[in-house]
């Protein structure tokens, strides 16, 4: 295994724990709000896990969504220093995921995933 993926599926464990972190504290919040910033990072943690391209560029745009609402004062009052250093953090590592780990859809643009005759009497 090589040194750029060790260090990859290390980044990726880091990135679970603090999005599962991060859910535990949105739920922290007890109203309708909260529960919608739960269950918005609990899908982006599942993209994640999975190891989806789409959840690594969702974890990089809600830390940047985060870093922004504790810059501008609307949210995380308390812990707006600790945000706003973990966003910036975050939004790097979530976009090397995405190039490292993150899985390519496996259909081509080109056909779609169709393989019929309208596809083989086309010339080169």
């Amino acid at each position: 295994m090589s040194k750029i993926l060790i260090v990859a599926k290390l980044l990726n464990v880091i990135l679970l724990l603090i999005l599962i972190a991060a859910v535990c504290g949105f739920i922290s919040f007890a109203n309708v709000y909260g529960l919608f910033l739960a269950v918005v990072t609990a899908l982006i943690a599942w993209g994640v896990y999975q190891h989806k391209r789409w959840g690594y560029f969702a974890a990089a745009a809600w830390a940047l969504a985060c870093y922004q609402l504790s810059k501008q004062g609307y949210e995380f009052q308390a812990i707006k220093r600790q945000v706003m250093i973990l966003g910036f953090v975050l939004i790097p590592v979530a976009l090397f995921l995405h190039e490292t780990l993150g899985k390519a859809a496996s259909k081509s643009a080109q056909n779609n995933g169709k393989n019929d005759e309208i596809n083989r009497n086309m010339p080169e």
